[in-house]
């Protein structure tokens, strides 16, 4: 009967994200909450997600956003964001760049070129990236050099669990991509930063680093960046946020 497709659906569905069978037990748990008025967009990309659509975009979905692969409607939508949130001006950057400078004299400084799904991310110069936080990838030991930056990222409210030093060599040109969804705001805090020569582009905003100022933007908008220095690396933390209209409950 239509029950039994419905649940053969969900279970097919759980099956993507590899879960215990208490993983499975806690999320069956939330899909009987869908129907309350507080999961309504989680409810509506579910259906989709069980009927093979999640991955197109829901109508009304802005030019620049169209390539992210799951798009929730629903949350506001808009390029850049405030940078004002108290917890946003409490990241100690010196601190933070203390710490990430400190991996260059170290003799195994722990980055590793990017790696895009989408193929290449670059068309000049390169990208390296030093992950502290990823997928629930164990990155222990590189936490364990930079204890003081992960202390103060473990203490931003709603954060998603994706945070990572990111290192564009003069001259790089990051090409433009989309993030993968709209459920959560990315935070770039330039630490290094070479005076107006580094530049992101996100739909048709561009904003110009500056060292210590952060920028929030949503990912999900197609965005690209440049390091147009001849000889001066550009270094940034770069952590997520959920999106500031989910609900906790929609969080979890």
């Amino acid at each position: 009967g239509r029950e039994l497709v419905i649940s053969d659906r969900i279970s097919h569905v759980l099956d993507e994200y590899c879960l215990s069978a208490i993983g499975r037990s806690v999320a069956m748990v939330y899909l009987r909450k869908l129907r309350e008025e507080d999961m309504s967009r989680a409810r509506i990309w579910w259906m989709r997600k069980l009927n093979g659509t999640e991955t197109r975009p829901p109508s009304g979905t802005p030019e620049y956003q169209i390539g992210s692969s799951a798009v929730l409607e629903g949350l506001r939508a808009q390029p850049i964001w405030p940078a004002t949130e108290e917890w946003i001006s409490s990241l100690d950057f010196d601190t933070i760049r203390e710490e990430v400078l400190s991996l260059r004299g170290s003799g195994k400084n722990g980055f590793q070129p990017y790696r895009s799904p989408n193929g290449d991310s670059t068309d000049a110069g390169s990208w390296n990236v030093f992950y502290l936080d990823l997928h629930n990838v164990d990155f222990s030991e590189n936490r364990e050099r930079c204890p003081q930056t992960c202390a103060l990222l473990d203490a931003v409210p709603r954060k998603s669990g994706h945070s990572y030093f990111s290192a564009a060599a003069p001259r790089t040109h990051i090409t433009r991509h989309n993030g993968p969804t709209n459920k959560k705001l990315r935070l770039h805090l330039p630490l290094v930063c070479p005076e107006n020569k580094c530049r992101l582009r996100v739909a048709d905003q561009t904003v110009v680093l500056r060292e210590g100022v952060p920028v929030l933007f949503d990912d999900s908008f197609r965005h690209e960046a440049w390091n147009d220095s001849d000889d001066q690396p550009r270094i940034v933390l770069v952590f997520d946020i959920w999106h500031p209209d989910l609900s906790d409950r929609e969080i979890k």
